[in-house]
């Protein structure tokens, strides 16, 4: 297997280059609840240094913002001639009906990740964005996005065990479960049911049932738990959201430290 087939198993990153009104926050968190990765860019210019960084990503490009037909047609021409950048999987998003225009993105340029004409509907936008991904094994082998938390302060937990309250930095986390450190040493055994873990994600708290799994591999204390399923609804979603403003952060991040 190669490089890019190995990164590209573990799940693509997809970003949507300006995207329209419509794909605002809510609605990316949502396709993140489907377990993509998802991000949001504001540059083409820093977009052609993170498509370079991360090859095999999938890259929706709304056509109408910021440049004009032809220069953006110029644009994916050179992202896609590039050794460094022709990995990239480019999807066209538009509210131009113009056939011709559809024409040629699919059959002259044949782009992978189709044309999506937003006029319609934002439900059907939606199902064809979702297809896409999974036609294109964006979620790859991976089974749940999972966001680091390197900031204690912005993500941590209380849980109780027996009589003994602990608390700690959340590490990771994900849907699924999370990895943490606690600030008290603790004998609790692998399979323990923990009834009541406390999270507070950038300042939103919220409430899950946990099975602790012990102790991460090669760490001396970076200890692991799943959630129990099914969380409820509202618990999912501030897991996500939190998920999705934290990868989000991290790739501001990246843009701001590699501007020209």
């Amino acid at each position: 297997m190669t490089s890019l087939e190995e990164k590209t198993a573990r799940g693509r990153k997809v970003f949507f280059l300006y995207p329209h009104s419509v794909l605002n926050e809510d609605l990316l968190i949502e396709i993140l609840s489907h377990e993509y990765e998802v991000y949001s860019l504001r540059n083409h210019d820093a977009a052609v240094k993170i498509a370079a960084e991360h090859p095999g990503s999938i890259l929706f490009v709304n056509i109408d913002e910021a440049l004009g037909e032809n220069a953006w047609e110029k644009w994916i021409r050179a992202l896609l001639s590039q050794p460094q950048t022709a990995a990239t999987r480019i999807g066209i998003m538009t509210y131009n009906p113009n056939a011709e225009l559809a024409r040629k993105y699919l059959m002259e340029m044949m782009v992978p990740c189709g044309f999506v004409q937003l006029k319609i509907g934002l439900a059907e936008s939606k199902k064809i964005i979702l297809k896409t991904l999974e036609a294109n094994e964006a979620r790859g082998r991976r089974g749940f996005v999972r966001a680091r938390c390197p900031d204690p302060k912005i993500a941590s937990l209380n849980v109780r065990v027996g009589k003994k309250a602990h608390a700690g930095p959340i590490l990771d986390i994900s849907a699924a479960g999370m990895s943490f450190g606690l600030d008290t040493a603790t004998d609790i055994k692998a399979e323990t049911v923990l009834q009541d873990i406390q999270l507070r994600l950038k300042g939103t708290l919220c409430r899950v049932k946990g099975i602790y799994k012990g102790i991460a591999k090669g760490t001396r204390g970076t200890h692991l738990a799943m959630f129990a399923q099914p969380l409820e609804a509202e618990t999912t979603l501030k897991i996500h959201r939190f998920i999705f403003q934290a990868l989000q952060d991290e790739m501001d991040s990246f843009v701001r430290s590699h501007a020209s």
